[in-house]
Parts: structure tokens; C-alpha cells; sequence
């Protein structure tokens, strides 16, 4: 089997990426994850490219730490992620780099599930305004979440750190009405009401047959509350990923699946990206795809 380091390098070509690819090498070739979205601004433009990998230990911390310097981002995003990796012990980290047409991002996950009151506590010494700190308790209620999946934050060249909290849910065919309240609870918080139709168009005929777990995130400045949040559907194809979008965009949305999948021998995506936001019917998307495990014929 193709060294997940060796198959993103191969689908990653022409991008910016090689020299953290080199530096990643070891935890991609263990856990490697192609990244693929659209063109954000102009139809020209070339669309995102990026990848993820995980490690863990105060080494893999000083890697991302000198991947975040050489990116150019600000000392707040250093600072931030080092406390995060303090305050997890430097255990169940994923590290993520994209490459946009305006310049790159990067994104630090940590996988502990801390309680939801002790992400709200943080966020209070964080000085994150009680708007913010607000929302994240309503969310997490109307999910009926005591915990946080993922820890997350998002860094950008001359922006403030963008805080994510990932929550999960369990979908079985007995919890499944339950969770398309839950979830349609949080498009009623955030005043989505359009969105929402047409998150109830395709919401179920997104979800895998059998049991699945799909994450609801949020996303949030210290000042700063984002209007839109994202929802991860696992094990989605092209076609049932392109129905999010009007029939005019469903062909590009098939063909960037296609093109990508085989480069690191997916099936499907691993996980959908859908990004909801205010005022739009329609959302935004965005692929994951991992590579096969050693050892393993993939997934």
C-alpha cells in the first residue's frame, strides 16, 4: 500500500504544501486526510487544497509550532494553540493545513471531550464575550451535549484566532427523529430559517444506512459570534453530495469528488462538509477524504 505521505503528495502537486508534507511525513503515513473545496470568490480561481494528519507528545507540538511561524501567523495563534496542547497534555491532536486563493490556514483539533462547562470556563478566563460563551450553552443544550467532541481553533495571516467546538451526534434509526430536532433547533437559534428548508430536503438522504455519528460545529472570535455553522456527514458520494446544491452546480460538485477520491483510494468522502449561513438557501460545501489505514484495505 501507497504511504498516506506518498499519496498526498501526488494529489497535493502544484500546491505550496511539500515542505510540510516532509515535515508530517511520519504521521501521515499513519493517519493522512485530503482536503478539497471550491473556489471561494470567482469561478476562475483555483478552489482549496489542503490536508490533515494527528499525532501526539510535545514534539509533534513543536513541529506545528514551527509550521505555524514559517506560515506567518500571528503570536496569538501560537499562543493559542500551545495552550490548547498544554491544556490537553499534548495528547489526541490533529494538525491541518489549506491553501486558499487569498493565502493559507491552519487549524489545531484536540479530541479529549472536556465538559461543556469547563470549555465555558476556559472561554471566561479567555476574556470571550458572554455572546459567544451564550451561545455555546444554548447550542450545547439543544443538542443535549454535556461534552465537546473537538476542540478547534482556525489561524490566518493578519486575523484573530477563530475558535470551533465540534459537538456530536449518535444517528441510529431510533434516535434519528430526535437528532433532526435537536439540529433543527439550532437552525431556529441562529435565525436560519431558509437555510433550514433546504437542510430538510437532504438531511436524510445524506445520512449512511445503519448507524453514523455527524458533528455540529460552531465557530466564534473573542468578540465575535459567526453567523453560520457547519454540519460533517460521514461516508457521502458525489451524487448525494452534489444534491445539496441547485441541479446548474451538482456536475462541478461530482466531478471535484471523482477527481479527488481515487487520488488517495476513497470510496466516498469521508466526510461532507455543509456550511450553512443567513440570507441563502443554498450551502456551502466542502470534501475530506481520508487514505486507507496501514494495514488495512481502506474504508
Amino acid at each position: 500500500m501507497t504511504p498516506g505521505s506518498q499519496l498526498l503528495r501526488a494529489a497535493l502537486s502544484g500546491t505550496s504544501l511539500d515542505h510540510a508534507l516532509d515535515r508530517f511525513a511520519p504521521e501521515l503515513d499513519q493517519y493522512a486526510e485530503l482536503i478539497v473545496g471550491p473556489a471561494e470568490k470567482k469561478a476562475n480561481e483555483n478552489g482549496v487544497m489542503g490536508f490533515m494528519t494527528r499525532g501526539e507528545g510535545p514534539e509533534f507540538t513543536a513541529r506545528v509550532q514551527q509550521t505555524l511561524a514559517e506560515l506567518d501567523l500571528p503570536p496569538e495563534a501560537r499562543a493559542h494553540h500551545a495552550a490548547l496542547a498544554e491544556w490537553f497534555d499534548h495528547k489526541r491532536a490533529f494538525f491541518k493545513i489549506e491553501q486558499h486563493p487569498d493565502g493559507p490556514l491552519a487549524a489545531c483539533y484536540f479530541r479529549r471531550r472536556p465538559t461543556v462547562d469547563e470549555v465555558l470556563l476556559r472561554l471566561l478566563r479567555q476574556k470571550v464575550a458572554p455572546v459567544v460563551r451564550n451561545r455555546v450553552m444554548e447550542v450545547a443544550a439543544r443538542l443535549a451535549k454535556g461534552t465537546v467532541h473537538f476542540v478547534s481553533a482556525a489561524f490566518r495571516p493578519d486575523q484573530p484566532v477563530h475558535q470551533k467546538l465540534y459537538f456530536s451526534q449518535w444517528v441510529t434509526p431510533a434516535t434519528a427523529a430526535q437528532v433532526t430536532s435537536r439540529i433543527a433547533s439550532v437552525f431556529d437559534l441562529y435565525g436560519l430559517g431558509e437555510a433550514q428548508a433546504g437542510w430538510r430536503a437532504r438531511h436524510a438522504t445524506t445520512l449512511p444506512a445503519g448507524e453514523s455519528t455527524l458533528f455540529l460545529s460552531l465557530s466564534f472570535t473573542a468578540d465575535t459570534l459567526s453567523p453560520s455553522f457547519k454540519i460533517d456527514y460521514p461516508a457521502v458520494g458525489a451524487v448525494r453530495a452534489a444534491a445539496w446544491l441547485a441541479p446548474k452546480d451538482q456536475d462541478a460538485v461530482v466531478q471535484a469528488i471523482e477527481h479527488a477520491r481515487p487520488q488517495v483510494n476513497a470510496p466516498n468522502t469521508t466526510f461532507l462538509g455543509v456550511r450553512f449561513h443567513p440570507g441563502r438557501f443554498e450551502p456551502t460545501l466542502k470534501y475530506y477524504f481520508d487514505t486507507p489505514r496501514p494495514g488495512s484495505e481502506g474504508r
